[in-house]
C-alpha cells in the first residue's frame, strides 16, 4: 500500500481551500471592521486598504500606535496590508515579511480583552491569512496548521457568541469548502477536525447578508456576504440565483460605491460577470477600474480584462495581455496569458508572432492552476488549431451564443478529413451553448454524444458533459440521474481541466447527500 506523503495530502487538500481565492481575498479583506478600540483613524485606515491604498493606511496606522498605544487592532491592519500585497503581487519578499511579522501581530492581538468578541476573531483572521499565503507559495503542511489554528479559534468564538455576525461569514465560506472536500480525503478533514457542509455554509453566509442589511452595526459585512453568497451558489451548489442578487445588489448603495473605489471589488463584480456570460458588463467594468499613483497594482485585472476581449474577438484584446505578462512579477496565469496571447495572433493570421507567444509559455510561471497547466500542455502537444472551434470556444465563454454557433456552422460546412479531437469538440461545444442558451432539450443528446465519442479519451470533453449533465438533471429534481453523470464524470480518466471538473462533479454528490 503507498503511504501518502505529508506534502501530497495537503497539497490535494489544500487545494479545496484554493478553488475561491477570489472569495478568500475578498472575505479576509474586508472583515476588520469595528473591533474592540475601533477609532476613526482605524476606520480610515481600513477603507483606505480595502482601496488599496496602502501608504495612507501606513501612516493613519503609525499614528494610532503612537497616539493610542493600548489599542491592538492597529496590528491586524498590518496583516491585511501585508496579506493583500502577498495574494496580489505573489513576491517571495513579501511572503517573508509576514511570516516573520506574524509572531509579533498574534502577540499584540492576544494582549487585548479577552472578554470581546473580537479576540479571538482577530487571532483568528490572522491565523487564516497566513494560512492562505502558504498555500499560494506551496507551503502545504504549515498552512493546514495555520488554518485549523483560525478554525478553531472561530468555532470557540461563534459558541460564546453565536449573535456575532462576522463569525458566520468566515464560517460559511469554511463550511462550504469543507462540504465538498472528496470521500478519499475525509479523513484528513477528521484527522484537522475540520467539520462542515455546503448547505451549512449557506445558511450562515445567507444569515450574514441578510442581518448586515438590516444592522447598522455589521454594515460593514454587507459587500463581502454579498459577493461571497453569490460566488459561493455558483461554483459549489449550483444556484445561479444568488449571483443574480449580487448583480442587482451592484447597481445599489453603497456596494456600487465599493466598486467604484475598491479594486478588490470590482475584481470580484468582473468575475461575476464573467462567469454568468455578461462579457460586455465585465469589460465596461474592468476598462472603467480605479488604478493610478498611491493604489498597489492589481495586474491580474489586465490579466481578466485581455481574456474577456479576447472572447469578445476585440483586434486591441492582445493590449492589455502583453501589460500583464511585462508588469506582473508573481507565477500564476503567466502562462495562460502567454496561451491568450498566442491565440489572439492565430486568429489575426500572425502565425511567426502566434509560434513565438506558443515558445514562450514553458519559460514562465508554474502550473498550480488549471489555466496554466492546460497552457502548457497546450504548448509542449503543439497541436494544430481549429480557427472555428477556437472561436466558437472564446465567444462561449463570452456568452455571445449566437456568434458561437455560426463558428460551429462554418465548422461543419468545411471539407475534407477532420480529426476525432475535433468532431469531439464540436459536438461538445454545441452541447455547451445550447445548455447556456436555456436549450436544455438540445444540450442533452449533445452532451450523451461527446461521452460515448470521447468515453476512453484523454481530454476533458466527456467528463466535463457529464459534470452539466449531472447539474441538468440536478436542476430537473431527477436525483437518480444527477448522481449516474456525477459518478460518471468520476469514473473517467482525462487530464485537462481535471481538478475543477471532477471538484466541482463532488460538490455536486455532496448537495445530492445534504437535500
Amino acid at each position: 500500500m503507498r503511504v501518502l506523503e505529508p506534502s501530497f495530502f495537503y497539497f490535494r487538500f489544500m487545494q479545496t481551500f484554493r478553488y475561491l481565492s477570489a472569495a478568500i481575498i475578498i472575505l479576509l479583506s474586508f472583515t476588520s471592521q469595528a473591533t474592540t478600540g475601533y477609532s476613526s483613524r482605524c476606520q480610515k485606515a481600513h477603507a483606505n486598504i480595502l482601496c488599496l491604498r496602502f501608504e495612507e493606511a501606513q501612516t493613519l496606522i503609525r499614528e494610532e500606535i503612537k497616539q493610542n498605544p493600548e489599542n491592538t487592532q492597529p496590528y491586524l491592519l498590518e496583516n491585511y496590508i501585508d496579506f493583500l500585497t502577498v495574494m496580489i503581487g505573489e513576491q517571495e519578499e513579501d511572503y517573508a515579511r509576514l511570516k516573520q511579522q506574524r509572531n509579533r501581530r498574534l502577540a499584540k492581538l492576544a494582549s487585548g480583552d479577552a472578554s470581546s468578541p473580537w479576540y479571538r476573531y482577530s487571532q483568528a483572521m490572522v491565523y487564516m491569512q497566513c494560512g492562505f499565503a502558504r498555500v499560494k507559495f506551496r507551503d502545504f503542511v504549515t498552512a493546514g496548521v495555520e488554518l485549523n489554528q483560525a478554525y478553531k479559534l472561530l468555532e470557540e468564538n461563534n459558541r460564546r457568541f453565536p449573535e456575532f455576525l462576522p463569525d458566520k461569514v468566515c464560517l460559511g465560506l469554511l463550511h462550504s469548502l469543507i462540504g465538498t472536500v472528496p470521500d478519499n480525503y475525509r479523513w484528513a478533514v477528521r484527522t484537522l477536525k475540520f467539520r462542515g457542509t455546503i448547505r451549512q455554509g449557506l445558511s450562515e453566509l445567507q444569515t450574514a447578508f441578510h442581518q448586515s442589511a438590516r444592522n447598522p452595526e455589521f454594515s460593514f459585512l454587507y459587500p463581502e456576504s454579498a459577493f461571497l453568497l453569490a460566488f459561493t451558489s455558483i461554483n459549489l451548489a449550483g444556484n445561479h440565483d444568488a449571483t443574480a442578487g449580487f448583480i442587482a445588489e451592484a447597481g445599489k448603495q453603497p456596494l456600487q460605491q465599493w466598486i467604484h473605489d475598491s479594486p478588490l471589488m470590482c475584481y470580484a463584480l468582473a468575475n461575476v460577470y464573467l462567469k454568468t456570460g455578461e462579457n460586455d458588463k465585465a469589460i465596461s467594468l474592468l476598462k472603467g477600474r480605479v488604478q493610478g499613483k498611491g493604489i498597489y497594482p492589481f495586474y491580474y485585472q489586465d490579466y481578466i480584462l485581455g481574456v474577456a476581449k479576447l472572447n469578445r474577438l476585440d483586434k486591441d484584446a492582445n493590449i492589455p495581455l502583453l501589460t500583464f505578462v511585462a508588469n506582473f512579477k508573481g507565477l500564476n496565469y503567466i502562462k495562460s496569458a502567454y496561451q491568450h496571447i498566442a491565440w489572439y495572433y492565430f486568429i489575426n493570421g500572425d502565425m511567426t508572432k502566434y509560434r513565438l507567444y506558443v515558445n514562450r509559455i514553458p519559460l514562465r510561471g508554474n502550473v498550480q492552476v488549471d489555466n496554466d497547466r492546460e497552457a502548457m500542455r497546450f504548448a509542449e502537444k503543439k497541436a494544430e488549431q481549429n480557427i472555428h472551434l477556437l472561436k466558437a470556444r472564446l465567444l462561449f465563454d463570452g456568452g455571445y451564443y449566437e456568434r458561437a454557433m455560426s463558428e460551429i456552422q462554418n465548422f461543419e460546412a468545411r471539407a475534407g478529413n477532420t480529426p476525432q479531437r475535433e468532431i469531439v469538440e464540436c459536438t461538445y461545444r454545441k452541447g455547451r451553448i445550447y445548455d447556456e442558451w436555456g436549450k436544455d432539450d438540445l444540450a442533452i443528446p449533445a452532451y450523451q454524444s461527446v461521452i460515448n465519442l470521447g468515453n476512453n479519451q484523454p481530454w476533458y470533453y466527456a467528463a466535463n458533459a457529464s459534470l452539466q449533465l449531472g447539474m441538468i438533471y440536478e436542476n430537473r429534481h431527477d436525483e437518480k440521474m444527477a448522481r449516474y453523470y456525477f459518478n460518471k464524470c468520476l469514473s473517467l480518466n482525462f487530464e485537462e481541466y481535471h481538478f475543477s471538473i471532477t471538484h466541482k462533479a463532488k460538490a455536486g454528490l455532496n448537495r445530492l447527500d445534504n437535500k
